[in-house]
């Protein structure tokens, strides 16, 4: 596995990152999506996150933060897709409030601690006079942060103050408030802009310091590469989780609000997480890049059935171009699902892999009692995924089944039609019994990687070695 740091430690990667982070919100459009900018730092990060415990908080804080950016990715599809525009303002006004909590709670901290291993490892080598050059950068990155969440917000409480009695309806004026926030906002922004990356520059073209963190990095961390292995994992199967949770159905008038294609997005990345260790990566990143169109082109005809279009789903049971629709979203729905199988048993397969490979004991090659010891853990491991890939072929039925049934949904009091009207729920259990499977089968199997690596490997902190 190559696990060698870039030259300047991922210093220039962090510093990109910041151009994705500075500019307002439009309202709650993202012209630079800060989904890819905290992806970047994440990867900035992954060298330096070994040195200290205050890079490593740091790069959990932003993991946390490409999450939540995609939650609100997914909040403004069904905000415009979904929610009508009577109850568009106060979904908004909900949606911005409750985001801007959860970063400000996330944010803060991040940027604290990604200050401060700069200053800690400074202070540690003797070198870095550029970290302490700029003190008002982390001060005013604070500030920045929580001027950045408060004029995302602010304008839309206005709408509070529509049709009250007795009071000015501020909402008439709601566009002047987002552009006086988008403007504030965008000078503040760049000025933090301007002083993060003269910051940023300045430790890049610092020598010494950057010279001391590979140092460090290629004499304590690097020659430990069973550190590597657990480390991974724990990323990768952050990743291979989320994609399961995404993969749960919430329809609403017949559009799943959580599109699988996200599910497919993240199953990807956890495997190129993962590819060092996968002997069969590429054919399931290739199966599940297939899942990921399949399921965009689905997700887009559900939207134009049912929004564009707006057929009703009991058209389907006519004649005409609804019926002849409602045909492809079977189709569709038949191909989505036998893609999702294939993708997840891809998914198992690569675990199944890494449980051959990276789980046991490192002795056990060594003391053959132990190695007999270890086949039997490898099989009542590998024996676990069975159930995930039997409720992933029941889930995928049952998709099938819903879009089937949803033209009967509450047209009578037959056994199907009741069927259908509960389908939604049947599945979203069915779906949530799959998370908790894959989540408790992953959780076995880290358990043991961190048998054979982390309990048997030195102890990293801070750059020194125990």
């Amino acid at each position: 596995m190559h696990n060698q740091p870039r030259k300047h430690m991922g210093i220039g990667l962090i510093a990109v990152a910041m151009v994705f982070l500075w500019n307002p919100d439009i309202v709650v459009f993202d012209l630079l999506p800060d989904f890819f900018g905290y992806i970047l730092l994440c990867l900035g990060l992954s060298s330096l996150s070994y040195l200290n415990h205050h890079f490593e908080e740091s790069a959990k804080c932003f993991q946390r933060m490409i999450a939540m950016s995609g939650a609100r990715m997914v909040f403004v599809l069904i905000l415009f897709g979904l929610v009508n525009s009577h109850d568009r303002p106060t979904t908004m006004l909900l949606g911005n409030f409750v985001f801007g909590v959860l970063e400000l709670m996330t944010l803060l901290p991040a940027y604290k601690q990604l200050f401060e291993g700069f200053i800690y490892a400074g202070s540690r080598s003797g070198t870095g006079k550029s970290v302490f050059a700029h003190r008002s950068v982390a001060p005013f990155t604070a500030f920045f942060v929580v001027c950045k969440a408060v004029l995302n917000v602010l304008p839309e409480f206005s709408v509070l103050t529509d049709g009250v009695e007795g009071t000015v309806s501020l909402y008439g004026y709601v566009w002047l408030f987002r552009v006086a926030g988008v403007l504030i906002g965008a000078v503040i922004g760049l000025v933090w802009l301007i002083l993060v990356l003269k910051y940023l520059i300045g430790i890049y073209k610092d020598k010494p310091y950057v010279e001391y963190l590979h140092t460090r990095y290629m004499q304590d961390i690097y020659p430990n590469k069973d550190l590597f292995v657990a480390k991974r994992y724990k990323l990768g199967s952050f990743f291979l989780m989320l994609g399961m949770m995404l993969s749960l159905d919430l329809p609403m008038e017949g559009v799943n609000v959580l599109p699988d294609v996200l599910c497919a997005g993240c199953l990807i990345a956890g495997i190129m997480v993962l590819r060092p260790y996968l002997t069969s990566w590429k054919a399931s990143v290739l199966v599940s890049g297939a899942y990921a169109f399949i399921s965009l082109t689905e997700a887009v005809w559900q939207y134009r059935y049912f929004k564009i279009e707006e057929y009703t789903a009991a058209a389907a049971l006519g004649t005409g171009s609804a019926a002849d629709a409602y045909v492809v979203s079977i189709v569709f729905s038949i191909i989505s699902a036998v893609m999702f199988v294939l993708t997840v048993a891809g998914v198992l397969n690569c675990m199944k892999n890494i449980i051959h490979e990276h789980t046991g004991y490192t002795v056990a090659h060594v003391d053959m009692q132990t190695y007999g010891k270890l086949g039997a853990l490898h099989k009542k491991l590998s024996r676990g995924l069975v159930p995930v890939l039997v409720m992933t072929v029941i889930c995928a039925l049952g998709s099938v089944a819903y879009t089937v049934l949803l033209p009967h949904s509450g047209m009578g009091g037959e056994w199907y039609t009741v069927l259908a009207t509960l389908m939604w729920l049947i599945n979203l259990v069915l779906g949530a019994i799959l998370c908790v499977l894959f989540v408790e089968k992953n959780n076995d199997i880290q358990e043991q990687i961190n048998n054979r690596y982390l309990l048997s490997s030195p102890v990293v902190h801070d750059g020194q070695t125990e």
